[in-house]
């Protein structure tokens, strides 16, 4: 039986609020209430935008959806974990900061941000999943302990997903420090040249001794490397980087894992919701302002089942587009297939979906 994808048309010339509108007759067309129940500590994961970033999905836009939950009488919170790479959203602080400044935040939408896997992004709970890499999953703490989960995902390209939608909304954004080092397992870090300025910080973290001082920069052992990832958190400089293009099929599985473990518990209690808004080829990672748009604003879907909304969201992308997706972002290498072959292998979702068009 193929799953149900509800589709409203939207853009964001509409304006924030007929936007909010549009995403709160989803909810209520696809009968999700039943998914949350009163004193659910429901987390609504989002993507507060790198700091120089203007296409993310603005807080505005989601008001509907919290007022849903609001009267339903959970208690709702807006939440997301902690980046691998330096940036304001690096740490529980600063992104809190960041997130309040752009109204992710009890006055703007009457409900507080937290960040679920703690200050550094090392709050975890081992989520046991069984899956083809990985047995188990390092996912945030606090989206573990939530009752319930409503997930908004912003649709963009990615330069190792490809697509970077729902399953990467849950199995990355919803994994600790170590759960993201997992997925990027297969690669490993490297100093740029001229970045590093010799502080030592990441030599005295590093707890593989895989990272050497000479006296120009610092150097990191690929034979050594374990990829925790203590070099990109501790360096100050941003002189720590990954090659993300490498090995992007096993990284799409594992996210797909990652996922798996996000969501276990919470079957039949989370809605998946993508906005085909602001469709840039790069994700909101990038602290660009402006970035541009691969395809026009297309619209906003929402399913209870994480893999047919992913699913539906790239063909109508490439349908609007007229060309497949690695195409439309400007990289012929990459292959979404993976994340959603995998996803639904290991039984996260299906594929097969029935759209289902609602009028607002």
């Amino acid at each position: 039986m193929a799953s149900r994808v509800y589709f409203a048309r939207a853009s964001v010339s509409e304006g924030e609020r007929a936007i909010s509108e549009k995403a709160r007759g989803l909810f209520r067309a696809g009968g999700f209430a039943g998914c949350f129940r009163e004193n659910d500590f429901t987390a609504v994961k989002v993507h507060v935008g790198e700091d120089r970033n203007t296409t993310y999905i603005k807080a505005p836009c989601l008001k509907g959806l919290v007022e849903e939950l609001i009267a339903l009488k959970t208690k709702p919170f807006i939440t997301d974990t902690s980046t691998l790479y330096t940036g304001r959203r690096h740490n529980a602080i600063d992104h809190t900061v960041l997130a309040t400044q752009r109204g992710f935040s009890v006055e703007g939408l009457g409900v507080p941000f937290i960040a679920p896997d703690g200050l550094f992004g090392t709050a975890e709970t081992i989520v046991r999943v069984n899956g083809q890499l990985d047995r188990e999953v390092s996912i945030a703490a606090d989206i573990v302990r939530c009752q319930s989960l409503l997930s908004i995902a912003h649709f963009t390209g990615h330069c190792a997903t490809c697509a970077g939608a729902t399953l990467k909304t849950l199995g990355m954004g919803c994994s600790s420090r170590k759960g993201k080092m997992r997925q990027h397992s297969a690669l490993k870090p490297r100093v740029k040249k001229g970045k590093c300025t010799r502080c030592g910080e990441c030599y005295r973290h590093c707890p593989a001794d895989a990272i050497v001082l000479d006296r120009v920069q610092a150097h990191i052992d690929r034979d050594k490397c374990i990829g925790c990832a203590e070099c990109v958190a501790v360096c100050r400089f941003d002189a720590v980087e990954y090659d993300w293009k490498q090995e992007n099929s096993i990284l799409q599985k594992s996210v797909a894992e990652h996922a798996l473990g996000a969501l276990k518990g919470k079957e039949s209690r989370a809605v998946f919701f993508n906005f085909l808004l602001s469709i840039t080829k790069d994700c909101d990672c990038f602290d660009r302002a402006d970035m541009p748009t691969m395809v026009e604003d297309i619209g906003i879907l929402a399913s209870a089942d994480p893999v047919a909304v992913d699913q539906a969201a790239i063909d109508l992308v490439e349908t609007r587009g007229g060309r497949k997706l690695p195409q439309l972002i400007g990289n012929s290498q990459l292959d979404w297939h993976h994340q959603i072959e995998h996803a639904v292998k290991i039984g996260l979702g299906r594929a097969d979906y029935e759209l289902i068009e609602v009028g607002t």
